[in-house]
């Protein structure tokens, strides 16, 4: 029995260490009541006015190249629809205009030039052919011909002609022959003689002479004339067949070619139009105006804040060289401005749409504005950063865009929650997900180290959801040791951890408790009991 009673006292000793009645020092910590407190949730996000209508302008020009500015108007200016914005250089492209329509009209003239010879040449073309088909059959009719019957013919002819040659010169001559020896005999008159005889002898002359002429004439016609005449005519035949040939494949060809040059005739007149009417409707845009009435701002507005306004005033000074198509001026138009603030990524959760808000103006710190939040971005707009759009309740004359404003969203408004101070809730050292308090005891007791479940927070109060009633008091300090305890070791807290469950021997012990009363007593100046709960 005496060894079940010692175990027993080792074991509430060991309790007792670990245990919140160990003497700690309490008496000047503060303390807080737990009740319902009014309990707001808000974001503060920093956001910029902006206009619902805002007009870009920029010239919508569609060549490329450059303008050159002579008058612009200054920045912040209230503008008209119609009034002139910017000033430009016009002459080098008036001149390029009347290039273009001068040369528009050279090319109506070539045009009709050219299709006037399609025409013409649509019409040659089956003539040309029909002419090089009629040549090229009668090269063949004539080649066929000669070869076959006017080769022999000439050959013939050319014979015949000889021997006629030779015919009359010998019957000259016997003709001669036969006067010289009728006239020796006959008693003719020699002057009659003389005359017969003369005669006779010039004709057989003359027909010695054309017999050697026709001689000559048969030989060379014979070995150069006929060879040369049936090579002429196959000569012929042939260049018909290639005329044909030529003229079968160039001349559709030629037509082509010459239709297809009035094609490109016709597409380049219609580029050159479209490029001087892009060139008219570019000068038409020039001076550049105003397209609506409003504040004149130099840049564009993007994501709530100007962008590029000091390099636009630097190209719109006199000199100064514009691009097409850059955004040079945003007309800021009338009607209520929207606020258009970023929200942290670690803020996310509060803002949601249809929030109510409040409105700080920046320039106007006494006003508040109502507002409701239009919309929250689904993915952000810079890193850590979403969007959210503010829409005003009401108006308020001096409010221009692009200034800046504090938005105020509101998550939360309950006019009673159980809420406590942020600095009465403590984190386990190695879980900081759990969540502990200190529980003021009774008067002479030590606090209670007490596990509670947190909810909603914002800057002040943490909601408590678990752990905690209404009427309890609490640490708003983490307690320290009482001055002179000495620390727990881990053996002392793992014999503490041991004696949680009591023993065999002490269920079956009947002496009473109280006995071990010293040692107890002993064991409460460890500060292990600090922590314990």
């Amino acid at each position: 029995m005496l060894r079940g009673f010692g175990i027993l006292g080792a074991a509430v000793a060991g309790v007792l260490s670990t245990s919140s009645v160990i003497p700690v020092a309490v008496a000047d910590l503060p303390t807080h009541t737990v009740a319902p407190v009014p309990f707001r949730l808000e974001a503060k996000l920093d956001g910029v006015f902006e206009s619902p209508a805002l007009t870009e302008v920029r010239i919508d020009a569609k060549r490329q190249g450059q303008f050159v500015v002579e008058e612009a108007v200054p920045h912040g200016t209230r503008v008209n629809k119609g009034d002139v914005l910017v000033r430009l250089e016009t002459a080098k492209l008036d001149e390029q205009i009347r290039d273009l329509e001068i040369g528009g009209r050279i090319a109506a003239l070539a045009h009709g030039l050219l299709e006037r010879e399609v025409a013409l040449l649509e019409k040659a073309t089956p003539l040309q052919l029909e002419l090089a088909r009629r040549a090229r059959r009668i090269a063949a009719e004539d080649l066929a011909r000669y070869e076959s019957k006017e080769s022999q013919l000439a050959q013939a002819e050319n014979d015949v002609m000889l021997k006629i040659s030779q015919f009359r010169r010998e019957n000259a001559e016997e003709e001669l022959d036969q006067l010289e020896k009728m006239y020796t005999q006959d008693d003719l008159t020699e002057e009659t003689e003389e005359i017969v005889l003369k005669r006779a002898r010039f004709e057989a002359e003359l027909a010695r002479f054309f017999g050697e002429l026709m001689q000559d004439r048969h030989e060379r016609v014979a070995a150069f004339e006929l060879p040369r005449r049936l090579d002429v005519v196959q000569k012929a035949n042939l260049l018909a067949a290639l005329d044909l040939e030529r003229a079968e494949s160039a001349l559709p060809i030629a037509l082509d070619k010459l239709k297809l040059e009035l094609d490109r005739s016709t597409n380049e007149r219609r580029k050159a139009a479209e490029q001087l009417a892009e060139f008219k409707a570019d000068r038409d845009l020039l001076p550049l105006v105003a397209p609506t009435d409003g504040i004149l701002y130099y840049g564009r507005w993007q994501q709530g804040k100007w962008v590029e306004s000091d390099q636009v005033a630097g190209r719109l000074r006199p000199g100064g060289k514009l691009e097409p198509q850059a955004v040079l001026f945003t007309i800021v138009g009338s009607g209520r401005p929207f606020v258009r603030a970023g929200v942290p990524e670690k803020e996310f959760f509060k803002v949601a749409a249809d929030a109510t808000a409040r409105i700080v103006p920046k320039a106007f710190a006494d006003v508040r504005l109502p507002g409701r939040v239009r919309s929250v971005s689904a993915v952000p707009v810079a890193a850590g950063r979403f969007e959210v759009v503010v829409d005003l309740a009401e108006d308020h004359p001096r409010l221009v865009a692009g200034m800046e404003a504090e938005v105020r969203v509101i998550a939360a408004n309950e006019p009673a929650l159980l809420a406590i101070p942020k600095k009465a809730v403590f984190a386990e050292d190695l879980d900081d997900e759990k969540k502990f308090v200190y529980v003021v005891a009774a008067a002479g007791k030590e606090p209670q180290k007490r596990t509670v479940a947190t909810g909603r927070a914002n800057d002040e109060v943490v909601e408590i959801t678990a752990g905690l009633a209404a009427g309890e008091q609490i640490l708003l300090e983490k307690p320290k040791p009482a001055t002179g305890t000495p620390a727990a070791k881990p053996a002392d807290q793992s014999a503490a951890k041991a004696a949680e469950k009591p023993t065999e021997s002490s269920e079956k012990s009947p002496e009473p408790a109280d006995k071990p009363a010293a040692p107890a007593a002993a064991a409460a100046n460890s500060p292990a009991g600090v922590e314990a709960k």
